[in-house]
């Protein structure tokens, strides 16, 4: 048996920490335009979309608290076509995902999950 080290370069985007094989692609990346944060942690915010509990069976919209907000990274096929509606302008962008902490009004198990800023409202009767 014979041990192989092999010894790769990577070159790094410095926005989102993405690892490309050469300097023409991260420098590329690192052109990009980087989103702006919408919301701050302690916000208090609301789906757009319905979730669906498992346990109940059921549709609803949740109300919840930021509680991370995670770095800059690129987004995926469905945020630019769904979200953002291929709007050049907002297209290949660094974008922010946002951690929501909510409770589920049917099974009342707390969760949290990261949505991007097109999904969620602010919601203003919580802020109070």
């Amino acid at each position: 048996m014979k041990k192989i080290i092999e010894r790769k370069i990577f070159y790094q985007c410095s926005v989102c920490k993405t690892k490309y094989a050469n300097k023409k692609e991260a420098l590329k990346c690192e052109l990009r335009t980087l989103e702006k944060k919408v919301f701050e942690i302690g916000n208090y915010v609301k789906n757009i979309e319905p979730r669906f509990c498992q346990m109940r069976q059921k549709y609803y919209f949740f109300s919840g608290k930021i509680t991370k907000i995670t770095d800059p990274e690129l987004p995926d096929v469905e945020y630019e076509t769904r979200w953002l509606m291929n709007k050049k302008e907002r297209l290949n962008a660094h974008v922010f995902l946002y951690q929501v902490k909510f409770r589920c009004p049917h099974c009342k198990k707390t969760r949290e999950e990261r949505y991007y800023a097109p999904e969620l409202q602010f919601n203003e009767k919580s802020q109070r």
